[in-house]
């Protein structure tokens, strides 16, 4: 009885992922769409296309376009969160022989696709919550050989969410505050405060606003690069973590 509510529950994540790629679909629309809208940088000289642009942004059409980018955006976040959350809910009770659950996870949408400015500010203030979703690898290896390539492509997956969730928690660290000028070529960094160890300092003087700017350490830029890739990318690979859930439980449904 058990193992025959395991279809449903699996075509319930299929349909929930044809969703989310759905809404991943109208983001790249409506960025096309306010692309094709704005002027064109083409043939005109600099100060012509800059006086096209400027009075472009004044037009109800860039108003709408933003707007239509900011709702699709908004909504794809919601799908996605609630999209890794139902994944790794099925992936964890399949590996633990339990039954799925009467109802998966829901993204947090309105009724009718209702969509005011405080639900798209708090989507995105939260991140619709996909960091607590962020699974870990291991719950895959019981439902088959660490060899099997359906096993293999689940755990690759998670470890690039756990990557995008280090990119994410990790951006802090990068920032220190520091000088124009000085002897080093982009400025000196803030001296640091004596007594305190060189990370407590780094630290501090970011929070008492110490030098005239914030800057990522210049001997972290490659480091940033990536962490800047992964963490933009959790959208992306919470779309591929669910559709290598949904290949490995098909299997072995």
């Amino acid at each position: 009885m058990v193992g025959g509510q395991w279809p449903g529950a699996v075509e319930r994540l299929a349909q929930q992922l044809d969703e989310a790629q759905a809404a991943d679909r109208r983001v790249k629309e409506a960025k096309a769409t306010a692309a094709r809208q704005s002027p064109s940088s083409t043939g005109l000289e600099r100060a012509e296309y800059q006086r096209r642009l400027r009075a472009y942004v004044q037009t109800p059409e860039h108003k709408a376009a933003g707007h239509a980018i900011s709702v699709a955006v908004a909504l794809m976040k919601a799908h996605d969160a609630a999209l890794l959350r139902s994944a790794h809910t099925l992936l964890a009770r399949r590996a633990n022989g339990q039954r799925p659950p009467r109802r998966l996870p829901q993204s947090l949408v309105l009724p009718g696709g209702y969509a005011p400015r405080w639900w798209i500010s708090s989507i995105n203030s939260t991140y619709a919550g996909i960091w607590r979703a962020i699974p870990s690898p291991g719950p895959e290896l019981r439902l088959g050989s660490p060899d099997d390539p359906l096993v293999q492509e689940v755990a690759k997956q998670a470890r690039r969410l756990q990557a995008s969730h280090v990119g994410y928690r990790g951006r802090d660290d990068l920032y220190e505050a520091f000088h124009p000028g000085g002897t080093r070529e982009g400025g000196e960094p803030v001296a640091p405060i004596r007594g305190l160890s060189p990370e407590a300092s780094r630290r501090t003087n970011l929070a008492l606003g110490r030098g005239d700017g914030i800057r990522i350490q210049p001997s972290r830029m490659e480091e940033a690069g990536q962490m800047h890739t992964d963490y933009f990318a959790v959208w992306d690979r919470s779309r591929a973590y669910a559709a290598a859930v949904l290949a490995l439980l098909r299997a072995r449904a």
